[in-house]
Parts: structure tokens; sequence; C-alpha cells
């Protein structure tokens, strides 16, 4: 199950609920008959009723949640989908999830460390590397440096530029 949403709060009084987007395809949101959400560590489905897209945050009706206290019920939960549910990606395209815990090469196949995280910016992301002295590197996610993405081989390839890898 991936995370696409969290639940910020209730909107309005009649049970929708305001959501933070957390996928880079908030137009998704629109194709769903349910989501799940992770309740006391059980995940249950919930159908929607309706769904309204704004620039910043998804506000969805849930069959069965009727009033502000259900609503309320349902605040800083997330929001998961299967896998088979996720958008298909274009070629040079990947999700984040995919990215975490690959290793990273330079271009002489010297292993330099693992990927711990990607952070979205709007020109490129960036992604965290963690070294073979446990420190974080950041890497510019552009054509420049990253030579290469072997989703299979869980490997990432990079063109390691002066001062790149300096902790």
């Amino acid at each position: 199950m991936y995370t696409i949403g969290r639940i910020v709060k209730p909107q309005g009084i009649k049970g929708e609920v305001k959501i933070e987007i957390i996928t880079s395809f908030p137009e998704h949101f629109l194709d769903f008959d349910e989501l799940f959400i992770d309740i006391n560590s059980k995940l249950q489905a919930y159908s929607i009723e309706s769904v309204r897209l704004s620039d910043r945050f998804v506000y969805i009706k849930f069959d069965g949640v009727n009033d502000r206290d259900e609503a309320e019920f349902l605040r800083n939960k997330d929001l998961l989908i299967p896998v088979d549910k996720l958008m298909q990606l274009e070629k040079d395209e990947f999700y984040i999830h995919d990215l975490i815990g690959m290793n990273v090469f330079n271009e002489k196949g010297t292993l330099l460390g693992e990927i711990v995280d990607v952070v979205s910016h709007k020109s490129n992301d960036i992604y965290v590397m963690k070294n073979l002295k446990n420190e974080e590197i950041l890497i510019p996610a552009v054509k420049d440096i990253i030579q290469d993405i072997d989703k299979s081989a869980r490997k990432i390839v990079i063109h390691a530029i002066d001062g790149l890898l300096d902790a």
C-alpha cells in the first residue's frame, strides 16, 4: 500500500475532509472509488461519495461519514492505495519509494552510498544520499549529474562533479 494523502481536518459539517496531497498526481484522486485508511493498525476501505480538487488540497466526502464528528475521527490518518492503482509513469520517471534504498555509484563503478530520501522542489528533485561514512550528501536530480537509474538492479550512476560529494 502506498500513501497518497493525509487527512488534515474535517471540512464543514456534513462529513467532508480536507486532504494534504502526497502524490505528484492530484488528479488521480478523481479516478478512485475507494481509498484505504489505517484505523488502529488495520486497513479499512472507505468508498468515495465525492471529490473536489483545489490547487493545494483535495476535499473528499466518504460514504458513511456524515457529520463533523465522524470526519474528526479521521483527522491525521493517511490515505493509501494498493500498488496496482499507482499511476503508470513515463520511461524516465520514478516513484520516490522506488528510489529509496538504491545504491549510488560513480561512473567508474565505485559505490558511493545509498539514497535515503528525496526532497521535491519546483526546479528539480534532490536525492539525499548517505555516503559510506554515514554523512548526508545532496544530489540534484538533473541530467548532467544523474547518468542512469536501473530500477531492476536498484542502482543509480552519477557523474560526480567537483564538490558534489563533499559533506
